[in-house]
C-alpha cells in the first residue's frame, strides 16, 4: 500500500534519417528564452498535451567534456537523439524512434529501477577517444502501428538499428537488425554489434530436448575511424575488453561442431583471428572478466568428456594457455549438485579466485505420472509453512532456480562450497577470503507479520567453516572495501566487526545525535540515514546523521565531524556525491562533493571538503532542486539539472568550482507556451501544535483577489518536493500540472502520525493545512475537492467520515475496513498484510486481538453512515497490493447508505494503472468529476446514468474520440 503515483520521463520527434544542424546558443553563453510577441498566448494544459511532452533521458558526456548527448522522449511518439559540442554551442539532431509508452510500476524503488532502466535504454555512448557517438534507433511508431494491423509476424515486424553519428563531420552511419552493441570504455573508436536473430522454433538439439534453443546470430566488428568491418556467423554472446584490444565470442550454431569460445584480437586497425579459446559441442555463455581484465570466465553446458554438464572454463589471456576447468569431478565437489547455468560470475578483486552458484541435480519425473488431467491440483495451508502458499507461489520460480554460492580456489585448483539450504545467501568480502552468510530460516514465519531477520555468519572461503557472528540481525551486514571490517546498523547505532577476530564496537554510541531517521512515526525499527563510504585502507567509515558527515575509526578511536556540526547549526544536509562510479574507497586528501539541501526551505546546491580539511566551502545554493553531477572522466566538465515546479530540468553544464551553469538543453521551452503555475511553502500547526509544511502551488496569473477552487493531494510529507518539475501526464492521480493550468490552486499538506490514530491524524493534519490557505482569503469555500491514492486513498476514505469540508472527494486504491484488510493478501509479493498494521505505514501498532477498537475506529465502512461527500473512487481487480474487495467493501456501504458514490474498476490492471489508454481514461474522468462538483461544469453522462456493462466497451471509445 506504500506507493506513490510517480511522473514518467518521456518524449516526441519523427522524421526520416536527417541531420539537423542548430545553433541554439551564442559560443560559451547561457540559453536565453525570448518569448516571440506575436507567439500566441499561453493557454490552459489539456489532456491532448500528454503524448507530446518530451523528457530529457539518458544523458552522457564525453570523456574529453567538449561534448554532452542525451535523449528527448515524448510520452507517445518518435523522439531524437541531441549532441552538443559545449563550447562551439552546435547541436547535431537525430531521429531515434518510438519508445512505446511503459507507465511506472507502483512501488516507488521498483518505478526508480524502471526509471534508471529506461536512462540505460535510451542512452547514447561516446567512444573513448570522444570521436563517435552511437545510439539505438527504434522503429518509428507509425511503420510499428502499421505492421501491428498488418498483423505481421514476430520475425517481419520492424527492428532497431546502430546509429553511428560521426561528431567531426555529422555523417551518420545506420546498420539495422541490431539486438545490441558494444564499444570498449577505454580503448579507440571500435565498436561489436550483435545483429538481431531468429528462435529455433522449439527444435530439440542432444540432451535438451523439449527446450527451445536460441541460435547465434552474425556479430559486427567495425573500425569507426576506417569503416572497416569483419563480420563472425552464429555468435550467441559476446564481451570486448575495456581496452578494445581483444572481443572474445560464443558460436551457436545449428550444426554444434563449429561452437566454441573464440577470440579476436585488434591489431593496427586489423581484426586478427578467430583464434579458438575452446571449440566443441555445447553452449557457452557468461563471459565474465576479472577486474584487471585477464582472466575470463565462462559457462559451458559440456563437461570435460563431452558429457552434457555444466562446467566452468577459465581463459588467461596473459599466457593463453588451454582452459581450465572446473566440473563435478573436481576436488570438493558436493554429491547431488551441479554447477548452475543461471547464476552470476565474479572474480575476488586479486582474481585469485571465482564465484559462481552450485544447483540441485533435478529429480527426474518417474515413468507412470498422472498426464496433466489426472493431477490433482490443490494447495494446503498449513499453519507450520515457513512461507504461506501465495508467498511460495509468487517465488516459486526463484526457488526452482535457486542457486547455493561456491568458491573455486584458482591457484589451488580446489572448489568449496559456502551456502547451502541452510544459510542461502552469502556474500564474498572484495577479496575473496571471507564471506558473510545469513540464515533466516528461524524468522521466516514473521515475514508479513514483523520485518525480516536473520542470524548472520562469517565464513571461511578456503573451508567453509562458519562462525555465528548476529543473531536476529534485521538490517544486514556490509563489508568494507579492503575486507578488514563488516559494518551493521542495530536500529540506533552502527557497529563494526573486525574480521576474523569478530570484535563488535559501538560506533556512534557515545556521539549525541541521532544516526536514525528522527522524523520517523510508524511503529517499526526506524532506518538509519545511512553510509557516504570508507577511506583507503578501511581507515575511517563516513556516516549520515540527519544533518551531518561523521568520519569514525571502525575500532571507534577516532570521531570526526566532517562537516564541522554546519549541518546541524544550519539545518541543512549533506551528502556525499561520488562523481567516480569505480571508486572503491576515498582517497585522504581528495576533495569530497557534497550535495546540500537546506531543511527549512529546500533550497539545494553543492559544497566542497576535504578529510581533515576544515569545514566544507559553500559553492553554491539556489532556491532550486539540484540534481547529482555527473563529471567527465578526463575533463574537469560537469552536467547536472537544476529545477523548481516553475522551470523545467534541463541540462546544465559547469566546471568543478560551479562558477557557472550554462544551459545545454531546450526541452524546457516546451513550457513555454501553456499556462504553468508557482509552488511555494507554506507552514501551519496541525490541532496538537506541531508545526508542519505544506506545498501550495498557485496559477501562473494568480490574483489574490479572486476567488479559486482548492484541489488538496495527500499522502504522507510531500513538502520534501518544493521543487520538482512535474511533467503532464495521464496516471491514477491528479497531475498538479494539469490542475493548475486550469485555474485550480493544490495543496499538498505535510502529514504526521500518532501511533494508533492514523485516520484521526490525518484529519488533524489537513484540516488545518486548508483553514491556513481559505484564510489567505482566495479560496472558494465550497470548492475544495481532494485526491489521493492507496495510503492516500484511506485517508481520505477516512476523512470523509469524519467530515464535511470537501465538496468532491477521489481516494484510489482504499482500505476500507482494517478489521478485514489486516489478514488480507498483497497478491503481488503473497504477503500477509498484517504487518502493515502492527509495523509500518498504517501504524496501529498491535495485532487485532490486542487493538480491536483501533482497527474498528479507523475503518471507514463503520462509520460510513456519516459521508456526506460525493466519492469517485477507483480499484482494479488485479490490485497487488489492497485486495479490491476492500474497495468493494467501502463502495456498497456507501450505496446501501445511498451516498454519492462511484467506482471504476479497469479489468486486469493493477495496484495504479499501467495501461497508458485507461491512465488517460480515468485522468480524463477525475477532471470530469470534480470540474462538476467543484467549478460548476455539466454532468458527464456516465456520472448521471452509469455505464451499463454491455455497453461500456462503446462508451470507453465514445470517450476516447472525444
Amino acid at each position: 500500500m506504500r506507493t506513490r503515483q510517480l511522473s514518467v520521463a518521456s518524449r516526441s520527434l519523427r522524421g526520416l534519417l536527417v541531420l539537423v544542424l542548430v545553433s541554439v546558443f551564442s559560443v560559451g553563453g547561457e540559453c536565453q528564452t525570448r518569448r516571440d510577441p506575436n507567439a500566441p498566448p499561453k493557454r490552459p494544459l489539456t489532456h491532448d498535451d500528454y503524448d507530446s511532452w518530451r523528457t530529457v533521458s539518458g544523458s552522457q558526456l564525453s570523456r574529453d567534456g567538449r561534448f554532452v548527448a542525451y535523449s528527448l522522449i515524448p510520452q507517445d511518439g518518435d523522439g531524437e537523439v541531441v549532441v552538443r559540442q559545449i563550447e562551439a554551442g552546435r547541436e547535431l539532431r537525430q531521429p531515434r524512434g518510438w519508445r512505446q509508452p511503459m507507465p511506472l510500476p507502483d512501488d516507488p524503488e521498483a518505478a526508480q529501477a524502471a526509471i534508471a532502466s529506461l536512462n540505460r535504454a535510451t542512452r547514447p555512448v561516446f567512444t573513448g577517444d570522444s570521436k563517435f557517438l552511437l545510439f539505438i534507433i527504434e522503429p518509428n511508431k507509425q511503420d510499428v502501428l502499421v505492421a501491428r494491423r498488418d498483423k505481421k509476424k514476430p520475425e517481419e515486424m520492424p527492428r532497431n538499428a546502430l546509429g553511428i553519428l560521426d561528431l567531426e563531420s555529422g555523417k551518420l552511419t545506420r546498420i539495422e537488425r541490431v539486438k545490441s552493441f558494444q564499444v570498449p570504455e577505454d580503448g579507440p573508436g571500435r565498436v561489436a554489434v550483435l545483429l538481431e536473430g531468429k528462435v529455433g522454433g522449439g527444435e530439440q538439439t542432444g540432451e535438451g530436448a523439449g527446450e527451445k534453443k536460441e541460435f547465434g546470430t552474425d556479430l559486427i566488428l567495425r573500425e569507426l575511424n576506417s569503416g572497416r568491418e569483419s563480420v563472425y556467423a552464429d555468435v550467441s554472446e559476446y564481451s570486448i575488453s575495456r581496452d578494445g584490444l581483444v572481443t572474445v565470442y560464443a558460436v551457436s550454431g545449428r550444426d554444434q561442431s563449429g561452437n566454441g569460445l573464440f577470440l579476436i584480437r585488434h591489431e593496427k586497425g586489423e581484426f586478427v583471428g578467430p583464434q579458438a579459446v575452446v571449440s566443441g559441442k555445447g553452449i557457452y555463455s557468461k563471459l565474465t572478466w576479472n577486474e584487471k581484465q585477464t582472466r575470463l570466465a565462462f559457462v559451458s553446458d559440456i563437461g570435460e568428456t563431452g558429457r552434457p554438464q555444466v562446467s566452468l572454463g577459465l581463459w588467461d589471456r596473459q599466457t593463453s594457455g588451454p582452459v581450465e576447468r572446473l566440473t563435478a569431478t573436481t576436488t570438493g565437489f558436493p554429491s547431488g549438485r551441479a554447477i548452475s547455468d543461471k547464476a552470476t560470475l565474479g572474480f575476488s578483486i586479486d582474481g585469485e579466485r571465482l564465484f559462481f552458484g552450485l544447483t540441485n541435480i533435478p529429480t527426474p519425473v518417474p515413468a507412470g505420472a498422472p498426464t496433466s488431467e489426472e493431477k490433482v491440483v490443490a494447495d494446503l495451508w498449513h499453519w507450520k509453512d515457513d512461507f504461506i502458499q501465495p508467498m511460495q507461489k509468487v517465488r516459486a520460480s526463484q526457488e526452482r532456480n535457486r542457486s547455493y554460492r561456491a568458491v573455486w580456489h584458482i591457484s589451488g585448483q580446489r572448489m568449496v562450497p559456502l551456502a547451502d539450504e541452510t544459510m542461502n545467501t552469502v556474500t564474498p568480502s572484495s577479496d575473496g577470503r571471507w564471506a558473510i552468510g545469513q540464515d533466516d530460516r528461524s524468522y521466516r514465519r514473521l515475514v508479513g507479520v514483523d520485518s525480516t531477520y536473520s542470524d548472520v555468519y562469517l565464513v571461511n572461503t578456503l573451508d567453509s567453516s562458519r562462525r555465528k557472528l548476529r543473531e536476529k540481525n534485521q538490517f544486514g551486514l556490509t563489508w568494507s572495501p579492503k575486507g578488514d571490517y563488516a559494518l551493521f546498523y542495530d536500529g540506533r547505532d552502527w557497529n563494526s566487526i573486525s574480521i576474523p577476530g569478530g570484535v563488535v564496537t559501538n560506533l556512534t554510541s557515545s556521539i549525541k545525535v541521532n544516526f536514525w531517521e528522527e522524523d520517523h512515526d510508524s511503529p517499526g525499527t526506524p532506518s538509519p540515514y545511512g553510509v557516504a563510504g570508507w577511506t583507503k585502507d578501511d581507515r575511517e567509515v563516513l556516516l549520515y546523521d540527519q544533518y551531518d558527515i561523521w568520519q569514525i575509526s571502525p575500532d571507534g578511536a577516532r570521531v570526526t565531524n566532517l562537516t564541522a556540526g554546519i549541518g546541524r547549526r544550519d539545518r541543512v544536509a549533506f551528502r556525499y556525491v561520488r562523481l567516480d562510479p569505480e571508486e572503491r574507497w576515498i582517497e585522504p586528501g581528495t576533495p569530497l562533493l557534497l550535495r546540500a539541501e537546506d531543511q527549512t526551505n529546500r533550497d539545494t546546491g553543492f559544497y566542497r571538503v576535504k578529510i581533515g580539511g576544515g569545514a566544507p566551502e559553500k559553492l553554491l545554493m539556489a532556491a532550486k532542486s539540484f540534481s547529482n553531477p555527473v563529471r567527465a572522466k578526463n575533463a574537469g566538465v560537469m552536467v547536472l539539472t537544476g529545477s523548481r515546479f516553475d522551470e523545467f530540468p534541463d541540462l546544465l553544464v559547469t566546471d568543478e568550482n560551479f562558477r557557472a551553469l550554462r544551459k545545454v538543453s531546450t526541452a524546457g521551452e516546451q513550457k513555454d507556451r501553456y499556462l504553468w503555475g508557482k509552488a511555494e511553502l507554506i507552514s501551519f500547526r496541525n490541532t496538537d501544535g506541531v508545526e508542519l509544511k505544506g506545498l501550495l502551488i498557485t496559477p501562473d496569473n494568480f490574483d489574490p483577489r479572486r476567488k479559486y477552487p482548492l484541489m488538496v493531494y495527500i499522502y504522507e510529507k510531500l513538502s520534501t518536493e518544493l521543487h520538482r518539475f512535474i511533467n503532464p501526464a495521464p496516471g491514477t492521480s491528479i497531475n498538479p500540472s494539469y490542475y493548475v493550468s486550469n485555474g485550480y490552486v493544490v495543496l499538498m499538506p505535510d502529514i504526521v502520525y500518532r501511533i494508533g490514530y492514523p485516520g484521526a491524524s490525518a484529519l488533524n493534519c489537513v484540516l488545518p493545512a486548508v483553514q491556513s490557505v481559505v484564510d489567505r482569503g482566495f479560496i472558494q469555500e465550497n470548492a475544495i475537492g481532494i485526491q489521493g491514492h492507496s495510503w492516500g486513498g484511506y485517508q481520505i476514505a477516512y476523512m470523509v467520515t469524519q467530515t464535511s469540508r470537501f465538496r468532491a472527494a477521489a481516494p484510489g486504491a482504499v482500505v476500507g475496513n482494517m478489521t478485514s484488510a489486516y489478514s488480507g493478501i498483497r497478491w503481488g509479493t503473497g504477503l500477509p498484510r498484517q504487518f502493515q498494521y502492527e509495523r509500518t505505514q498504517s501504524r496501529i501498532g498491535g495485532s487485532l486481538w490486542e487493538f480491536p477498537m483501533r482497527f474498528i475506529e479507523n475503518s471507514p465502512v463503520f462509520q460510513a453512515h456519516r459521508v456526506e461527500t460525493p466519492i469517485l473512487m477507483v480499484h482494479n481487480d488485479n490490485d497487488d497490493a489492497v485486495p479490491w474487495y476492500q474497495g468493494i467493501e467501502y463502495f456498497l456501504a456507501l450505496r446501501r447508505l445511498n451516498k454519492e458514490a462511484y467506482m471504476f474498476n479497469y479489468n486486469g490492471e493493477f495496484h495504479g494503472l499501467r495501461k497508458r489508454h485507461n491512465q488517460k481514461d480515468y485522468t480524463r474522468r477525475l477532471q470530469e468529476f470534480f470540474d462538476h462538483h467543484l467549478r460548476g461544469a455539466a454532468m458527464p453522462e456516465w456520472m448521471s446514468r452509469g455505464i451499463p456493462w454491455l455497453e461500456r466497451e462503446a462508451e470507453k471509445q465514445k470517450v476516447g474520440q472525444r
